[in-house]
């Protein structure tokens, strides 16, 4: 085992060992140590669920239009690209799992499906999602075959068609909330699409790069492929913030207020704007080319992601929907207000440390298969 790997087992096993007391105190007290409530119902755990799932479907993108289109130059990507996938959809279930008031009764959101609702129809495509990034895990990582078998060019193009279609249904189960208009736009499932996009493709690139899966002349390629992502993301993102605020609701505007101004602007202008967007947008345009920098810049993307989701989903909930509300009833519980507890953090913690061990786990075990002896 390499000094690099021996740092990485060591930081997630720590990191694992730490969140665990959070899990911890999870299982015995409940969401009482929780900073969520009636008012803010969706906290942490939410937003790393929408931002783990968003990078799977990106990671699975990627993977998938390479099979289905037989682009035999990016060969390499496709073995981590499947470990990422399926570390980071793990890690999303885990997350909402673990948000849910009594996560025992999950299984009944398929057994009692309600076939007009968006987040049934969700359920089902995460199940379908899981089924065949499993099957082709199978056959890429563990016996071994590429594209030019059948069966997986044609899983494959399934496979991009159901990374499109749950991304942009977990979007839907935001944007057809009417009574929150910081959620409510046809350009919600476009902007969770494009965001998952970004964060799985920089993800895969980085643990690609990071353990010496592809050459530097394909690690170049995958520069720009995350340069475009990006330019799309800043795109979408534009549009979304600026039709809105040009539109001038009331209730938007007071959660892009919060967004840009409010007690955690830095999380926006510092985490997002400047380490995630304005960097990473530098090293790829100046320094393109060099491993370093893209190395760098798509760590600083995908380690940033969450900023964005966290600003989705609490900006729309920590505005009433009629002003009088907030001083209507008060108590426990009933605050507009939100910030993670220690708790929290360390559940995120730990959900984050089992992701990184499986993504390792998977790097290790793809070192004891052979490659495919037939390039994609």
């Amino acid at each position: 085992m390499s000094t690099r790997d021996r740092v990485l087992w060591v930081a997630a096993g720590a990191a694992f060992l730490v969140g665990a007391v959070g899990v911890v105190q999870r299982l015995l007290t409940g969401h009482t140590e929780a900073a969520y409530g009636s008012y803010v119902p969706w906290g942490l755990w939410v937003g790393i669920y929408t931002m783990l799932v968003g990078m799977s479907a990106g990671a699975f993108l990627l993977v998938s239009v390479i099979l289905a289109l037989r682009i035999e130059r990016l060969a390499g990507i496709v073995r981590p690209g499947l470990v990422v996938a399926g570390a980071t959809f793990a890690g999303g279930m885990l997350a909402i799992w673990i948000d849910l008031g009594d996560p025992l009764l999950a299984w009944r959101l398929y057994l009692a499906t309600g076939f007009t609702s968006i987040m049934g129809w969700m359920a089902w495509f995460y199940a379908a999602y899981a089924v065949v990034l499993v099957v082709l895990a199978w056959q890429v990582i563990w016996r071994g075959r590429t594209s030019a078998s059948p069966v997986v060019q044609r899983l494959g193009v399934i496979g991009a068609l159901l990374a499109v279609v749950f991304a942009g249904t977990e979007g839907a189960l935001f944007g057809v909330v009417g009574a929150r208009d910081f959620w409510h736009s046809g350009l919600t499932p476009i902007l969770f699409l494009t965001e998952g996009a970004l964060s799985g493709i920089a993800l895969v690139t980085f643990v690609a790069l990071l353990f010496g899966a592809v050459s530097e002349s394909v690690g170049r390629i995958l520069g720009r492929i995350v340069l475009g992502a990006l330019l799309v993301a800043i795109m979408v993102e534009f549009a979304e913030f600026s039709i809105g605020i040009y539109a001038s609701i009331p209730a938007y505007a007071a959660s892009v207020d919060l967004v840009l101004t409010g007690p955690y602007w830095w999380a926006f202008w510092i985490v997002h704007a400047l380490l995630g967007v304005v960097i990473p947008l530098a090293l790829l345009v100046f320094a393109s080319g060099r491993r370093l920098a893209i190395v760098g810049a798509s760590a600083l993307i995908a380690a940033t992601a969450l900023s964005t989701k966290l600003s989705l989903v609490i900006a729309a909930l920590a505005v009433p929907e009629f002003e009088e509300l907030r001083g209507a009833y008060t108590g426990p519980g009933l605050r507009w207000d939100y910030f993670p507890t220690l708790m929290e953090w360390l559940v995120g913690l730990w959900i984050l440390a089992v992701v990184a061990i499986a993504v390792l786990i998977g790097e290790w075990l793809m070192r004891r298969r052979p490659s495919a002896t037939e390039a994609v």
